[in-house]
């Protein structure tokens, strides 16, 4: 199936010109590229296999895996208005998500979005979560997103730091003590970390 033929799960035009391979150190090749409706149980097999930390900090919450209704959400991508990337190797002949990054308009005003990222256990420290959300900041720019905002735990360092070197700012969340919300402006600053 070629990048042009393939569609999220609502049949919206998949972007086949947002998708990268890159060498990981040792020349494993790493793929990026936006998630496509192919990707259900790949992304589910992905949340399954993270630590339950990794679970907590992304969903924020004790999931084990993601339920049908939520699964069937995060799959509802239309690749302007609301983006997912996930970062794809080959495992002992299988493909496996390594990672995902993605926004989704926030509630609290127009052109506005939230993002969302995590990296495997097993990959993190490598670069990925940087690449990701490198390249989720870049599309959203593009696609019109005026305001980009995370909401953090507050023990979550990597994250924040990852945060801060794209330019974000951090303040406390309205919600609790327990997070931070970091945001920032698209185009007022550079978007390379």
């Amino acid at each position: 199936m070629t990048g042009a033929n393939l569609a999220c799960a609502t049949g919206r035009r998949y972007p086949a010109d947002a998708v990268e391979v890159r060498p990981l150190a040792g020349g494993q090749p790493l793929l990026i590229r936006p998630l496509a409706a192919r990707d259900r149980d790949l992304l589910q097999d992905f949340v399954r296999r993270l630590s339950p930390t990794a679970r907590y900090q992304r969903f924020q919450n004790g999931i084990r895996e993601l339920a049908p209704a939520v699964l069937a959400q995060l799959m509802d991508i239309d690749y302007r208005a609301s983006m997912a990337f996930v970062a794809v190797v080959s495992e002992h002949g299988q493909r496996r998500i390594i990672g995902e990054a993605r926004y989704a308009s926030a509630l609290d005003g127009p052109g506005a979005a939230e993002f969302a990222l995590a990296v495997a256990d097993a990959w993190q420290g490598r670069g990925i979560g940087r690449l990701l959300f490198g390249r989720l900041l870049g599309y959203a720019q593009r696609a019109g997103v005026a305001r980009m905002q995370g909401d953090v735990l507050h023990g979550n360092r990597a994250m924040l730091g990852l945060a801060r070197r794209f330019g974000f700012a951090a303040r406390l969340h309205p919600d609790g003590a327990w997070l931070t919300r970091v945001e920032r402006t698209l185009g007022a600053l550079p978007l390379a970390a």
